[in-house]
């Protein structure tokens, strides 16, 4: 007579392993629903936030500067023939420059007394459902300056009604901020321009003055060039 042994029954342990298993899968897959559907809010979010900062760094900086000794007279003088006509505008590239830096420094040190800024954001202002907007756990957010800033002067010319020309120098500002949060480590930049001088002059720009710039762009209705 022959004897078949059937196959032995599964251990509690192979029970336990595949609870696990699937306790696993169903994290993972559950925090991939959850970045996809979570991440790209709490990014907008989160550069809202930076961009308030850095607006705020780059207001008090701007303030401080046209509170001080700066002169419009002394970055940007008007060039004129014997009869008066315009001929163009010279630079003194030295006082810009000391102005960049000095904006540079004046914001930097802004967003470094400012320090890290933490935030906590109520998990249902993620889900975009304004009547969940205030409930659930908060999730932290850190807001870390980079200390990263560039600040490029750029000349502007527009035209300010007949005969006159609205005659403007800018400076382009980046500021890099750091952003640290759940499901998001990133790098932020902020744009901004503010103008350091600004005044309007009786006459046009003559075209030729314009022939020899170099990265001449026309933005909005403005001939503009770096000052470099």
């Amino acid at each position: 007579m022959v004897h078949w042994q059937g196959k032995s029954r599964p251990t509690w342990r192979t029970y336990l392993g595949l609870i696990l298993l699937i306790l696993v899968l169903f994290a993972v897959l559950a925090t991939m629903v959850m970045e996809s559907r979570l991440a790209p809010v709490l990014h907008t979010w989160a550069r809202t936030k930076a961009v308030n900062l850095a607006t705020s760094a780059i207001n008090l900086a701007v303030a401080e500067i046209m509170a001080g000794t700066m002169s419009s007279a002394k970055i940007a003088s008007v060039i004129r023939d014997e009869v008066g006509s315009l001929q163009g505008v010279q630079y003194d590239m030295g006082e810009i420059n000391r102005v960049s830096s000095q904006a540079s420094q004046m914001i930097l040190q802004a967003l470094t007394d400012l320090g890290e800024e933490a935030f906590s954001i109520p998990l249902g202002l993620l889900s975009g459902l304004d009547f969940l907007a205030a409930w659930g756990p908060g999730i932290p957010v850190r807001m870390i300056p980079a200390g990263a800033l560039t600040a490029k002067p750029v000349a502007s010319f527009e035209s300010a009604g007949i005969n006159q020309t609205w005659h403007r120098v800018f400076l382009d500002l980046q500021v890099t901020m750091r952003v640290a949060a759940p499901l998001m480590v990133d790098e932020i930049v902020v744009a901004a321009r503010i103008p350091i001088v600004e005044e309007v002059f009786m006459g046009a720009v003559p075209s030729w003055y314009f022939a020899g710039q170099e990265n001449l762009t026309l933005r909005d209705g403005r001939l503009e060039f770096p000052l470099n």
